[in-house]
């Protein structure tokens, strides 16, 4: 999408989610606090000819735009408000979004993007984690896995899941992951000294992968996310700490495992990515 599409795109979501409309500032304000573009008041510049950030004043520019295309109702007294065409044009442009792959000319975030495809199957993605682990434990010692170089940069998609019924559910690859517990030991990354147990070959202590970045957002990211430096290893306690924790423990970790593979993961998306992405994706901001 061009980076006027997904800022219509992002404006009369916020419209529709508003019930339809508010005031300007209210707007405005709301995509600021949703954290839905990547600019936002605390990253970006003020403009040089009013006091009000660049982004605002580029999202009332397009604003004009939609209301000539009949998008947006003209309305006075700084009130914003979509049309029925809007809505309509509003579906166009997520169906849009839902078909192109994503990547480094994407301004919209990944927290929007899981705003815009909230049924992204949560539970088949657990499944799909579970399955993972699953097949890690038909695996003879892992320990003893040959290191081998690891590949940089992106790599297309994976291929679905079987499972993926109502979109795309990808499938994960046991090798990845016995390749990303193996470097790590069979050992938590949070803390090697954490207990664990042995798995069935009695040589390596049992721990499961993480995927640090969501496999559910591999189209956002447009690149396979299903890749040795994304995965982590840890202990049970720690990975349901990270999925079901306290907000507070859960900026913890993922801001310890982060900054610690943050050159490595930004190699393989093509970009560079930071912790506070993180925050945002973990719903812990």
């Amino acid at each position: 999408m061009t980076q006027k599409e997904q800022k219509w795109l992002v404006l009369l979501f916020a419209l529709n989610e508003l019930g339809g409309g508010g005031q300007r500032s209210r707007v405005l304000q709301h995509i600021n606090d949703c954290a839905y573009w990547h600019k936002n008041d605390q990253n970006d510049t003020l403009c040089r000819t009013r006091n009000e950030m660049v982004w605002r004043n580029d999202f009332s520019f397009e604003r004009q735009h939609l209301v000539a295309h009949g998008y947006m109702k003209t309305g006075g007294q700084g009130n914003w408000e979509i049309t029925e065409t809007g809505k309509r044009q509003l579906s166009a442009l997520v169906e849009q979004a839902k078909h192109e792959a994503g990547g480094e000319n994407l301004c919209y975030t990944a927290v929007f993007f899981q705003k815009l495809f909230p049924v992204q199957k949560t539970w088949i993605e657990l499944e799909e984690d579970q399955l993972l682990i699953a097949a890690l434990s038909l695996s003879e010692n892992t320990a003893a896995i040959a290191s081998s170089p690891v590949r940089s940069g992106p790599r297309p998609v994976g291929m679905l899941s079987s499972r993926s019924l109502n979109g795309p559910v990808y499938a994960r690859a046991p090798k990845e992951a016995r390749a990303a517990l193996a470097r790590a030991g069979n050992l938590c990354e949070v803390d090697p000294a954490h207990q664990s147990f042995l798995r069935r070959d009695g040589r390596t202590m049992y721990m499961e992968p993480h995927h640090l970045i969501p496999m559910a957002l591999t189209d956002y990211f447009g690149v396979d996310l299903d890749r040795e430096q994304n995965i982590i290893s840890l202990c049970s306690n720690c990975h349901n700490q990270i999925h079901y924790g306290a907000k507070a423990d859960v900026k913890r970790l993922i801001a310890r495992l982060f900054l610690a593979r943050e050159q490595e993961i930004s190699a393989i998306l093509g970009r560079s990515i930071c912790v506070e992405e993180l925050y945002q994706i973990y719903k812990v901001c």
